[in-house]
């Protein structure tokens, strides 16, 4: 699996003290009528409860510049809850999940289907807010290390 390369995002939800995040790859466009989007998350992480609690979540595609970002959310940084928010700037949607004021992009969506598949839930959202960051290289996933396409 460390050979399928992805886009590095990081799936908030929740708000202030609630909020949670953790950083993934396995996110994927489902359809563009209604715009949807999937994501999975491992039900035993704090952050799948903040997604299916809040019944939204928020996906934060990264920028290259982001790498530090994705490092707190994947626990390398020893920061837990909303702690790993710290050192970033965020701000709510329409949802109120976290968006990354300097994400390539981030995408939010409110949760229109679930379904249990081993250890993860896939998380379909159904996009209601997209905010364009600026334009930059992005950070990809590949054997199992970040790297950019710039």
């Amino acid at each position: 699996m460390g050979l399928l390369t992805g886009a590095v995002t990081v799936i908030t939800a929740g708000h202030g003290e609630t909020a949670r995040g953790l950083t993934a790859t396995a996110v994927c466009s489902v359809s563009i009528a209604p715009p949807t989007l999937l994501v999975c998350v491992n039900r035993n992480g704090e952050a799948h409860h903040a997604i299916a609690d809040n019944g939204a979540f928020c996906v934060n595609i990264l920028a290259e510049q982001n790498r530090p970002v994705a490092d707190r959310f994947a626990g390398r940084a020893g920061a837990k809850g909303s702690e790993k928010f710290l050192g970033a700037d965020w701000g709510p949607l329409v949802t109120g999940a976290p968006a990354l004021g300097d994400a390539l992009v981030s995408i939010d969506c409110t949760i229109a289907e679930s379904v249990e598949a081993y250890t993860h839930t896939v998380f379909f959202g159904t996009v209601l807010a997209v905010r364009l960051g600026p334009s930059q290289p992005p950070l990809v996933h590949f054997d199992r290390a970040y790297r950019s396409l710039a």
